[in-house]
């Protein structure tokens, strides 16, 4: 499964365009996220690396950590957004 969305860089405003209503997750409209390849994106709070989220069937994995060679699953999620918002509270 493959996120229909624009690429974007960190920083980019159109990232944060894709993120669910900030009712639903405040904190989720500010997570600059990076397609890195075909399903697997790089997910940075405070200018760093904090994981990936890794697209597996109909499944989303987090998965901590600055490279993504030494990256651990965190745990794993029916939505993308679910996804970020668990490697983002991690660093919190």
């Amino acid at each position: 499964m493959v996120m229909e969305a624009p690429l974007s860089r960190r920083g980019s405003k159109r990232a944060g365009d894709l993120a669910p209503a900030p009712a639903l997750v405040p904190a989720l409209s500010a997570i600059p996220w990076t397609r890195i390849d075909l399903d697997l994106y790089e997910v940075a709070h405070g200018g760093a690396v904090v994981g990936y989220v890794e697209v597996v069937g109909s499944v989303f994995v987090a998965l901590g950590g600055t490279r993504y060679d030494r990256a651990v699953e965190v745990s794993q999620h029916v939505t993308f957004h679910a996804a970020v918002d668990v490697l983002v509270r991690r660093t919190s």
